[in-house]
């Protein structure tokens, strides 16, 4: 059984013994491919992980919150990615998720401007790749609990889905699964 939301579809990726894409031939199976990163990048709501916690109370009510070290994670944020996932035993995907917040925060603060707007969909992009690097089994755990606490007001989530509105014109590339963990920053 595959996890929830994984796509195991020849039309959307198939990869070859040398990590080669081989199913985005054609500008069809390319869509596809867009379609489905977006999908999984933006759909995996009907996951759960197994955090039984709801997202703590949005900072202030601001999209930007509060980011004191200006490191470009809101301060909500990196509480709880340091307590749940510990640098001293958890490094990776730790900076995989402080990666996926930066983009997203940056997304959300640049929601009204098209051309920042796939930019910051592109750093989202690399910043899932490397989640999945780091985590192939089970990224999309951490993945929505950090979505849902980072959209954790009207105004986040309406700037984000600004933003994405912004990046359906576009044309994000996909990196090949062995080069995921070259995503990471």
């Amino acid at each position: 059984m595959e996890p929830c939301g994984i796509i195991n579809d020849e039309k959307f990726m198939t990869w070859n013994s040398n990590g080669k894409n081989e199913g985005a031939k054609n500008e069809g199976a390319m869509i596809g491919l867009v379609v489905g990163m977006i999908w999984l990048a933006f759909g995996l709501t009907s996951c759960t992980g197994d955090s039984s916690d709801s997202p703590p109370p949005a900072a202030p009510e601001t999209v930007a919150g509060i980011d004191a070290n200006g490191d470009g994670v809101r301060d909500d944020i990196e509480v709880y990615i340091d307590a749940t996932y510990p640098v001293s035993t958890q490094g990776d995907t730790n900076r995989a998720l402080r990666q996926f917040a930066r983009a997203a925060q940056l997304t959300m603060i640049d929601a009204s401007e098209p051309a920042p707007s796939v930019a910051h969909a592109a750093e989202r992009f690399r910043a899932l790749e490397c989640l999945m690097a780091r985590r192939p089994g089970d990224f999309h755990v951490p993945f929505v609990e950090l979505r849902a606490r980072l959209l954790n007001t009207a105004a986040r989530s309406l700037a984000y889905l600004q933003a994405d509105n912004h990046v359906r014109a576009g044309n994000i590339p996909l990196l090949p699964a062995d080069q995921w963990s070259g995503a990471c920053l």
